[in-house]
């Protein structure tokens, strides 16, 4: 268990960071900008990171075990084809939650590493969500498919922040449970030749 004094110097911290992108790019944002901000020293930042951009990788693991109960919770009662729906919701609330952060990772700004750890928890929450997706996807394809969906909810994810999040996240959602729609016979269509 996290001792509650330091996951709230952690929370202050990222406030503290999304304040500051609000304000400036995250290349302009230095540890010193970030401790003053959060009324913290820096010394005590650098107990908690070894950067900012470490501080972002760390921050997108330690939510991916919370996000994935989240999200096997909330679908373990949803028919299939409405899975991908809730958890495309989920992922628009989450990056609406903290726009300015969610823009500095999915734009590349915070750094390759980060948006990569974005793709992957993406992945991972399709891979963990009861009936996964992407279940029905050839073995041959998977990486692949696994890929394009993760690359693409990073791309409309940006686009949505950089139109002030509107539509909602609900529409949103729709929209991407939509553009994402394969059935069995899609992808029986693709299976390699000779099987």
């Amino acid at each position: 268990m996290t001792d509650p004094r330091i996951a709230r110097t952690q929370q202050d911290l990222f406030s503290a960071l999304d304040d500051l992108l609000s304000e400036k790019p995250f290349r302009e944002i230095s540890v010193s900008d970030l401790a003053r901000r959060a009324n913290v020293g820096r010394q005590t930042f650098y107990r908690h990171f070894d950067s900012i951009g470490a501080m972002l990788n760390l921050r997108l693991q330690t939510e991916l075990a919370d996000q994935i109960r989240s999200v096997q919770h909330s679908t373990a009662q949803a028919k299939k084809e409405d899975r991908l729906l809730q958890i495309s919701r989920f992922a628009f609330e989450r990056v609406g939650a903290q726009p300015h952060i969610a823009r500095a990772i999915l734009s590349g700004e915070a750094g390759s590493n980060a948006l990569a750890a974005f793709r992957e928890q993406i992945i991972a929450l399709w891979a963990n969500a009861p009936s996964d997706p992407l279940a029905d996807v050839p073995p041959d394809y998977l990486g692949y498919a696994s890929t394009f969906y993760a690359g693409a909810m990073s791309a409309i994810l940006l686009h949505w922040l950089d139109s002030d999040c509107s539509p909602d996240a609900e529409t949103m959602s729709r929209l991407v449970a939509v553009l994402s729609k394969r059935t069995e016979a899609d992808w029986a269509a693709m299976a390699p030749p000779g099987e």
